[in-house]
């Protein structure tokens, strides 16, 4: 089965795609697909029928020889060697659901589904908690919160940024700036409470990107201090190439500092299925100070 994976996938490496993937364009690549696999001997007597789309599901199709049963944990190795191969990421971002039908002459005798969701690669897991206390950028911010599993933790490079978690071109920071004077909770609160000063905060906040297009905004709770998130897409010039990226941004009024809690990368699905993970990681940040 391993031989059979690897062939799906050496005509199916996916690409990474645009922001969407249509039931059109799922449809078009399934006849590319077809014309590319059909016929084709992919060994141990199985030979590959074609390729097609129903909705969002790319359908598989191989005639097998009257031998040949379906080994107990198909679907696993399946999913194993679609995820090893890197086409799994794809089939989950872009929800595409794949079917896998055997045939023995004109008789199906197995099928194999596989609902997009299966195929997540993501790990959701958070680490230890990392605290910026007495860290030279802190501003004598005593923050701490946790490190999601697998992502590389970076000083800043620029003169505000205290830390950075990256991983595939993702990216989730910590950014201090000082405020113009002290800011109780109730104080911070009231002023947030100004629809057209959070209205001018986030335009003012998303103005480094070109063409920039707020989605949502809201006032939050972080560690009992008063927040504004948004999230907000625009255009950045990258060594003279113009890249669409996304950002979703938590900002604390933090007494005489606001401190931002920033993820930004390319936008397409991987950043809608990585929110999840930004959110988890905001909502274990502490400010121990408070409790001492």
């Amino acid at each position: 089965m391993r031989i059979v994976a690897f062939i799906i996938l050496s005509l199916f490496a996916l690409p990474i795609f645009g922001q969407s993937f249509s039931e059109s364009d799922i449809k078009e690549l399934a006849n590319q697909v077809n014309e590319q696999i059909k016929g084709v001997d992919i060994g141990n007597g199985i030979t590959a029928k074609g390729c097609l789309a129903l909705g969002r599901t790319l359908i598989y199709q191989y005639d097998v020889p009257d031998y040949w049963e379906a080994p107990s944990n198909i679907k696993e190795e399946l999913i194993s060697n679609l995820k090893t191969a890197g086409a799994a990421k794809n089939y989950f971002l872009y929800d595409i659901d794949v079917d896998f039908y055997y045939y023995k002459g004109n008789s199906l005798i197995k099928k194999v589904s596989v609902k997009s969701n299966e195929f997540s690669t993501y790990n959701f897991e958070l680490g230890e908690y990392l605290s910026i206390k007495d860290h030279i950028k802190s501003k004598d911010v005593n923050l701490k919160l946790k490190v999601p599993q697998g992502w590389e933790v970076k000083e800043g490079d620029r003169p505000n940024i205290v830390k950075k978690f990256t991983k595939d071109g993702n990216t989730y920071l910590i950014l201090i700036k000082d405020n113009m004077t002290f800011f109780s909770r109730s104080e911070s609160k009231e002023l947030l409470s100004d629809e057209s000063f959070v209205n001018e905060f986030v335009e003012e906040s998303s103005s480094y990107m070109k063409n920039s297009d707020v989605i949502d905004k809201s006032v939050v709770t972080i560690d009992t201090y008063p927040s504004v998130t948004f999230k907000v897409r625009g255009k950045m010039e990258r060594s003279g190439i113009t890249i669409p990226m996304i950002m979703r941004c938590w900002v604390v009024f933090y007494e005489d500092k606001i401190v931002f809690l920033q993820s930004t990368g390319i936008d397409n699905a991987e950043f809608k299925a990585l929110e999840q993970l930004y959110f988890l990681i905001t909502n274990s940040v502490i400010f121990p100070d408070q409790y001492n």
